[in-house]
């Protein structure tokens, strides 16, 4: 026997509560009938059936949360050997980590919703080889292609813009940086995955999507930020807002997504387009379509599929209340 989530077990704990606040209602009860008069005389009247099938009703009660909290934790026994496969992929992210990105026209801020667009991509490529690619006014490698998705998810929760030497906003430099980390030899579909607010301040996106195109991968873009546009906010090292960027002319420098940019780079790439606002939906999206580009299966490991024997459990408990509401609650005439 073993448990697929123990740390459900904790929930037992509300069993000694429960017996504990039947012990009292049990208590308050017979003080009321002393208070009232004759116990036998007012049971008679009320039509009770008496002490020994109340104690059955709170014992079958209690006895089936005992059950439920069980079931909760996924009891297992007996596994079957399975060999997992999976549709995969060479896939590479290419993150914009330039300073529009820490605009907050997205929750937190764009940069935060395209760290959980990441990690819902990573869920959602189960099988595929992900690399990752961060820049700003250049690209730099962060992550060769990996199946360790644990330790690219450790690495998206703590970059800033302050990991790419140069600032500024070049899509084409990040494009192409990707696209030379898929030019291998390899049968599974490919693709970089862009995200970014399409802003770009130097170089040429379309010969980025043109150097993806090259590599034999598809060009999927996700759009982060508000077509409005919003400010960029100065933060201390804390993260609190000190202050907003300004121009040479002392204005304040607005920043809004560029969705015009991304659906052609999107195009010229073979790929599509989602706007994506950190909930997930997107990078499923986009997900779905890298995997439409082959079917190649990808043999996984040998893993134990556990049987789990919660159905069982929550049959017993559903009838130990169905028998406890079969217990009459008045005496019969």
């Amino acid at each position: 026997m073993r448990w697929a989530d123990p740390d459900r077990l904790q929930l037992l704990w509300l069993v000694p509560l429960l017996l504990v606040a039947w012990g009292w209602a049990l208590r308050s009860r017979r003080r009321t009938e002393a208070v009232l008069g004759d116990r036998d005389a007012l049971r008679k009247l009320t039509g009770d059936p008496g002490r020994g099938l109340r104690v059955l009703r709170g014992t079958l009660i209690i006895a089936a949360a005992a059950l439920a909290a069980v079931g909760i934790a996924r009891p297992q026994s007996g596994y079957r050997l399975v060999t997992t496969t999976s549709t995969g992929a060479d896939v590479v992210i290419a993150l914009d980590l330039s300073r529009s990105m820490m605009a907050r026209d997205a929750h937190p801020d764009r940069l935060g919703a395209a760290v959980r667009e990441i990690h819902t991509i990573l869920q959602s490529l189960d099988g595929s080889s992900i690399g990752l690619i961060g820049f700003a006014g250049t690209g730099r490698l962060l992550s060769p292609l990996s199946t360790d998705y644990d330790g690219l998810a450790t690495i998206v929760e703590t970059l800033g813009p302050d990991d790419i030497d140069l600032p500024g906003s070049d899509i084409g430099a990040g494009l192409a940086l990707a696209a030379r980390y898929l030019r291998r030899p390899s049968e599974r579909p490919r693709a970089v995955i862009l995200i970014s607010d399409g802003e770009n301040l130097s170089g040429d996106p379309r010969a980025g999507a043109s150097a993806v195109r090259q590599a034999g991968a598809r060009l999927f873009t996700i759009g982060i930020g508000g077509a409005v546009g919003a400010a960029i906010p100065v933060v201390d090292s804390t993260g609190t807002v000190v202050g907003q960027r300004r121009g040479l002319d002392g204005a304040p420098v607005r920043t809004k997504l560029d969705e015009g940019l991304l659906r052609d780079l999107a195009r010229r790439g073979g790929g599509r387009y989602e706007h994506g606002d950190g909930s997930g939906q997107a990078a499923v999206r986009a997900a779905d379509g890298v995997r439409s580009g082959g079917s190649q299966e990808v043999r996984g490991q040998t893993i134990r599929a556990y049987d789990d024997r919660f159905p069982w459990i929550a049959a017993l408990a559903g009838t130990l209340l169905l028998v406890e509401r079969a217990i009459p609650r008045r005496r019969r005439a």
